[in-house]
C-alpha cells in the first residue's frame, strides 16, 4: 500500500461537513413541513468526507438548497465548502481527486469549487453522463490506497459508495461513506429509504444496498447526517 500524505500506513477519514435532513421518516413531504425546514435553515445539502491516503480524495462536495439557481446561494454553498476545508489546514486546489456517490445537486453543486480534481463516478453513471472530464470506476474497484467502491443501487440506478480502511482509536476500522444509499441514521434504524426522489429505482435493491453496507463496514457515514456505528437488523 502506497503511504498517505500524512505519513500514516492506512488512511485518514474527516467528515468535512455533516449534511441535514429535510424530512425525516416519520414526515411526510408536503409544502408547510419544508418550507418550515427551510425557514429555519434546513438546506438538505449532503454530508461531505475527505479521506486521505496516497491521494486526497473529497466524497460528493454537498449543495444547500438545491432547488435554488440563485447566485447568492450558490456563493454562500462555495464559502461554506471552502471554510470548513480550511479549518482542516486545506484549499480546494488540494484536493487531488472528487468521487461523486450520484447524480443529484445536494452531492454534486459544489464540484466547481475543483477544476483540477480528477472527477470520478460510477460507470452506469458516466455513461449516463456523456461528459468529458469524467473517469468511469468499476464495482470494487481501488480508486486511492485502502478505498475501494461499492455499487449500490436502489435510491437511483446508477448509485455508489465508498469502502475506507482506516484505523479510528487505535483500531482498524472499515468506513463507508455510503451518500444516500444510506441516507441518516434515522431511515437506517427504522430500516427504510429514501423515496422521495424522482428517480428513484428500486424499493429492493435500495433495502439490499443498506444492508450490503452495514455489513461489510463498522462505521456509517450517511449521505445526510453524522457518523454512526454499523448493526445488522434480524430478518423478520
Amino acid at each position: 500500500m502506497s503511504s498517505a500524505p500524512n505519513g500514516l500506513e492506512l488512511p485518514r477519514i474527516q467528515v468535512v461537513k455533516a449534511g441535514t435532513l429535510r424530512l425525516e421518516p416519520f414526515e411526510l413531504p408536503g409544502p408547510v413541513t419544508l418550507r418550515c425546514k427551510a425557514s429555519l435553515g434546513v438546506g438538505g445539502g449532503s454530508t461531505v468526507a475527505l479521506v486521505e491516503s496516497d491521494v486526497r480524495l473529497l466524497v460528493d462536495t454537498g449543495f444547500d438548497f438545491e432547488e435554488s439557481n440563485d447566485a447568492a446561494n450558490q456563493k454562500q454553498n462555495a464559502e461554506k465548502l471552502t471554510f470548513a476545508l480550511r479549518l482542516l489546514g486545506l484549499s480546494p486546489e488540494m484536493v487531488d481527486a472528487v468521487f461523486i456517490t450520484h447524480w443529484h445537486r445536494d452531492h454534486f453543486g459544489n464540484l466547481n469549487l475543483f477544476p483540477q480534481a480528477k472527477r470520478l463516478v460510477s460507470a452506469p453513471l458516466w455513461e449516463r453522463l456523456n461528459r468529458e472530464g469524467f473517469h468511469p470506476v468499476k464495482d470494487g474497484e481501488e480508486i486511492a490506497a485502502g478505498v475501494k467502491v461499492v455499487y449500490t443501487p436502489g435510491h437511483t440506478d446508477h448509485h455508489a459508495s465508498v469502502l475506507v480502511t482506516s484505523r479510528l482509536a487505535g483500531l482498524k476500522t472499515m468506513i463507508a461513506v455510503a451518500g444516500d444509499a444510506v441516507v441518516s441514521y434515522s431511515y437506517f434504524a427504522q430500516g427504510k429509504v429514501w423515496q422521495h426522489n424522482a428517480d428513484f429505482y428500486n424499493y429492493h435493491q435500495a433495502l439490499e444496498s443498506e444492508a450490503r453496507l452495514a455489513s461489510l463496514s463498522d462505521i456509517i457515514i450517511p449521505g445526510h447526517g453524522v457518523p454512526f456505528t454499523a448493526f445488522r437488523r434480524p430478518k423478520s
